[in-house]
């Protein structure tokens, strides 16, 4: 998919805080992330806001758009971004006559249902730790996949707030817990840095096992998990 984004798409660049699409808008085009993070949420009338998706470097933001009339949610670059933009009637044109295409385009949605399905059941039923080490199992897979990870360390741009706003905790919740995972030699996340120490104990601590994930971060996922 990122392959054939990058063949019929024209580089672009945004600032931080910038807002790639507000809700009520009718999304024009795809990005693929090449370089920063962003975010989709949603703000509730009392101004709580709930984070239902991370983009980074490899990421597609976002083939759903493709159906939308208009966008339930809205997308703010979290750091500066670089990128491929596709106007979305190319992709459109694209999907009516190039069957690979559209089957890239079907299977990255099945991805975010399953995804999507998982993290409902994180929300509902597990711990901070688990909620907190799952989203840093799936983030640092997904790193590195795109090659931005390694040795267990990457760069992370995350506040504790946007931790908070993903996992449905407070500000000092996600500060106490990530305390605690630090003491537990499981991770220590600081100076917007990540660093695993163990990432098969993390993975159990939170029955993590990156079956929602595509097929390579599957892999990745029973390899590490298996050392």
């Amino acid at each position: 998919m990122s392959g054939l984004i990058a063949e019929i798409g024209s580089p672009v660049r945004l600032r931080r805080h910038h807002y790639i699409l507000r809700r009520g808008e009718r999304p024009g085009a795809v990005l693929l992330l090449q370089d920063g993070w962003a975010a989709r949420f949603k703000l509730l009338p009392d101004g709580r806001r709930h984070i239902s998706q991370f983009y980074m470097p490899g990421d597609v933001c976002d083939l759903s758009w493709l159906v939308s009339k208009e966008a339930g949610q809205a997308v703010t670059a979290l750091t500066p971004i670089r990128a491929i933009s596709v106007d979305r009637q190319t992709i459109e044109s694209r999907l009516g006559s190039d069957a690979g295409f559209s089957h890239c385009v079907a299977a990255d949605s099945l991805i975010r249902l399953e995804a999507q399905a998982e993290w409902m059941v994180t929300l509902g039923c597990r711990s901070a730790i688990e909620r907190l080490g799952q989203l840093i199992c799936e983030l640092y897979l997904r790193l590195e996949r795109a090659d931005r990870a390694g040795n267990f360390k990457c760069d992370f741009p995350l506040s504790q707030q946007h931790l908070a706003d993903f996992t449905g905790m407070s500000s000092v919740h996600v500060c106490r817990t990530l305390r605690r995972m630090k003491r537990d030699r499981l991770l220590d996340l600081r100076r917007r840095s990540l660093a695993i120490f163990d990432f098969a104990r993390l993975a159990r601590s939170c029955a993590f096992s990156g079956a929602y994930l595509d097929e390579d971060r599957r892999e990745r996922s029973k390899q590490l998990l298996a050392a």
